[in-house]
Parts: structure tokens; C-alpha cells; sequence
């Protein structure tokens, strides 16, 4: 039998091992890349919160205070308080995140197109939807 949690976990083995290999090369770790990535793809003018970041890589509270304490500490972020609710900080990178930007990004995209040319389009498309099904559906409620 086929296990697809293996599968799945030597994959994200390989990404995780990929990303922080280019990362290393830019001073970051792969979680920072992925997560400035993140973040230059909003508007300025749309707030990214804490609780933003947990959602979109599916980590604990415990793991983005973490990570973006480090972030904050190499002057890759900063925290503003929303003047709406004050209980909430908005995530806002330095132009030192700024001047990684168009790095990180062609490594994304460099690599999205691997992906796509090793898989095909509607293949690597089909499956990023079924992931998320996936995902879905196993998710703690």
C-alpha cells in the first residue's frame, strides 16, 4: 500500500530543504523567505496580521510569535498598532525585507514553473486544489 502521509512528508521535506538552501544565500531561514513573500503580496494599504500569518502557513500562535520575533529582531519587520483595535499589530516589512523582495520572489516563481513543468499545468493545479481539500478536511475544527 501506498502511504500518502509519507509521500507528503518526503515532499515537504525536499520544499523545506530547497527553501532554506536558497534562503541560507540571502541571510534568511526558509520560514522568513516564504513568510516576506507573503507579505509583499498584499497592498500596502491592506494590514496583515499575526493571526493572518498562522492562517496562511498553518502554524500555531506559539510558532509565528516566535518567528516573527527573530524577523523583527534581524530589522526584517515591524509592528504597528492598528488605531481600530489595539489589541492588533499590524505585520509591515523594513526596506531591508523590501530590498529581498525581488529575490525571493523569482526563486517563488522559478520554482512554481519546475513545478509545472515537471507536473504539467492543470496537473500541479489539480493538485494544489486537491491539498487543500485534503487539508481541509483533516484540519482540527
Amino acid at each position: 500500500m501506498k502511504r500518502l502521509g509519507l509521500a507528503l512528508e518526503r515532499v515537504q521535506n525536499t520544499f523545506n530543504r530547497n527553501a532554506d538552501h536558497y534562503a541560507r544565500k540571502i541571510g534568511l531561514t526558509g520560514t522568513q523567505m516564504l513568510i516576506i513573500e507573503y507579505l509583499s503580496s498584499f497592498a500596502q494599504n491592506k494590514p496583515i496580521y499575526q493571526k493572518d500569518i498562522e492562517h496562511e502557513f498553518n502554524i500555531r500562535k506559539s510558532t509565528a510569535t516566535n518567528v516573527l520575533h527573530l524577523m523583527a529582531e534581524k530589522d526584517l519587520i515591524t509592528k504597528k498598532v492598528d488605531p481600530h483595535d489595539t489589541r492588533l499589530k499590524a505585520i509591515i516589512l523594513t526596506p531591508k525585507a523590501v530590498n529581498l523582495e525581488e529575490k525571493i520572489s523569482n526563486y517563488v516563481f522559478q520554482s512554481e514553473n519546475s513545478y509545472a513543468a515537471i507536473l504539467g499545468t492543470e496537473t500541479k493545479n489539480e493538485l494544489v486544489e486537491n491539498l487543500q481539500k485534503l487539508n481541509d478536511a483533516i484540519s482540527e475544527k
